[in-house]
């Protein structure tokens, strides 16, 4: 989809919520709505991978400083969403050609193999 579009705008046109609706039974025994604990451990368990998904869009924006939009894109006159697909495939290509960088080593996975990666 084009990234030039707002949230609500995707979301209607995926289908999303009434797939999710037609297969409501898959949520028996789960929270809702962030309801009790689930929640708040959730939340917990995010917080803590939560800076290394900012060191990821860091690294893409010293990598590709064409991605850095705050600059060069504008709101609806850039496909600013598949900027972001593309620069992401060539950061992750990037990692794995060097064999790995701050956040798989914050991990402490390595990346496959750039042929491998692509490969999939």
């Amino acid at each position: 989809m084009e990234g030039r579009r707002h949230d609500s705008t995707l979301l209607r046109e995926s289908k999303l919520m009434k797939y999710m609706e037609e297969r409501a039974s898959i949520f028996d025994g789960f929270s809702k709505n962030g309801a009790d604990g689930y929640r708040s451990a959730l939340l917990k368990l995010m917080s803590s991978v939560r800076e290394a998904v900012e060191w990821q869009f860091g690294s893409m924006k010293s990598l590709w400083a064409f991605i850095d939009f705050n600059k060069s894109l504008r709101l609806r006159l850039s496909p600013i969403g598949k900027y972001m697909l593309v620069n992401m495939l060539l950061t992750n290509c990037h990692c794995c050609y060097n064999g790995g960088n701050q956040i798989s080593a914050f991990f402490g996975l390595a990346p496959p193999s750039l042929d491998a990666y692509l490969a999939k």
